[in-house]
């Protein structure tokens, strides 16, 4: 218990000093004057209303966010990591890269402390990236949510929380919000969440773009550990949410809700049949957001993929895969089946892909985004997912 109330106390004590941050920042353009703010501090200011605005209606991944605060600004004519904090159970790395004279990145490995999140851990990371600024943000492993341990907050008196049957009591929370500047480009690029039986996760991220600015995104989730007595779809419930809006305009939104059979809403989804029985011989799935000037070229290639991957995918057995025993194919590389739904600035707003893998394990989609996102390496100064040991 001594541990769990200096954590509540330390996390008290930055959402006092973010508070009267954001209280100053508001104030700060009727103090001096909106002709007088400087670029960075105008960007700041906005980052701050707009992720107000965003996370509204979720205090949960507002707080997450403020775990870890990153900001990219350019000094001396390179992209540099201004500002890096970082709260328990968040640490943030910002390793130097060697980088060529024609890449100009900067890189931030996020990494939970102890492995993975418990019941009641909201993490995340709010990034800021200036105009004509580049942000890699990756991960060093698997990120874990272990088993949501119901019982123990109710027995802190958080039992009467609001929430569907309790379920929102304890949940764990991830989330992150980026602000993307004119020229800028901004990546997320994680490993992909591994979610424990019993667990409740929820993740939101929302990525604010100005006009001119890019992003790459990754998201994805695995079904639990296969390799633990063949533990898949065990979780209580899942969510993942990412928004991406250009000059507050939403132009992407992809949303995912997984429930087990023991919920109301889950049973009344599956039925009689287990999660598991529903996802068939999916171990995996993700997704895949490429948007703006900056990684057009790439954008259309990863649609090209998507369609050549497609057309050899039903010239063989289509997905028919997801219908045969899980423990037969989910060593099987050709188990993975792909689709894409490409962006149109004139009707969406912006230029981009968004590119969405099933598969049977999750070396198939290593694979993939390791062959699709070999072009962004000029960009950012290292291949994705294949950077490890470059730093």
């Amino acid at each position: 218990m001594g541990h769990e109330s200096r954590h509540r106390h330390e996390r008290a004590r930055v959402v006092s000093i973010v508070s009267r941050v954001r209280s100053f920042v508001r104030r700060v353009p009727r103090i001096v004057g909106r002709p007088s703010l400087s670029p960075s501090l105008a960007l700041a200011s906005r980052a701050v209303v707009v992720m107000d605005r965003a996370f509204a209606s979720d205090s949960a991944a507002a707080r997450a966010c403020e775990t870890s605060v990153l900001d990219v600004s350019r000094v001396a004519g390179v992209s540099t990591v201004t500002r890096a904090y970082a709260a328990y159970p968040v640490k943030t790395l910002t390793p130097k890269r060697a980088r060529s004279d024609d890449c100009d990145c900067a890189w931030a490995y996020v990494v939970n402390m102890g492995g993975g999140l418990v019941s009641g851990d909201a993490s995340g990371t709010r990034a800021r990236v200036e105009d004509g600024c580049a942000l890699v943000l990756v991960t060093q492993g698997t990120q874990k949510v272990y088993k949501h341990n119901k019982r123990r907050w109710e027995d802190m008196g958080a039992g009467d929380a609001p929430g569907v049957d309790g379920e929102r009591v304890g949940e764990t929370v991830s989330a992150l919000y980026a602000s993307v500047g004119q020229d800028a480009l901004f990546a997320s690029l994680p490993d992909p969440t591994q979610v424990f039986a019993n667990a409740v996760f929820r993740q939101t991220q929302a990525i604010d773009v100005r006009a001119g600015g890019s992003c790459v995104c990754v998201d994805w989730l695995t079904s639990g550990r296969v390799g633990y007595g063949n533990e898949r779809w065990l979780f209580e419930r899942a969510e993942t949410r990412t928004r991406v809006t250009v000059d507050d305009k939403p132009v992407v939104v992809e949303a995912v809700r997984l429930r087990s059979s023991s919920s109301a809403e889950g049973a009344m989804v599956n039925g009689n049949r287990s999660l598991a029985e529903k996802m068939g011989a999916v171990n995996v799935f993700a997704t895949l957001i490429v948007l703006g000037p900056r990684v057009e070229t790439l954008a259309k290639s990863c649609a090209e993929w998507a369609r050549a991957r497609a057309r050899e995918c039903m010239r063989g057995r289509g997905a028919s895969w997801i219908l045969e025993p899980p423990e037969s194919v989910k060593n099987d590389p050709t188990c993975i089946f792909v689709t894409a739904s490409e962006l149109e600035e004139e009707i969406h707003g912006a230029n981009g892909v968004v590119v969405r893998f099933f598969a049977a394990n999750t070396e198939c989609v290593y694979d993939a985004l390791r062959e699709i996102l070999a072009p962004l390496e000029s960009d950012i100064g290292a291949p994705p997912y294949a950077e490890r040991g470059l730093s």
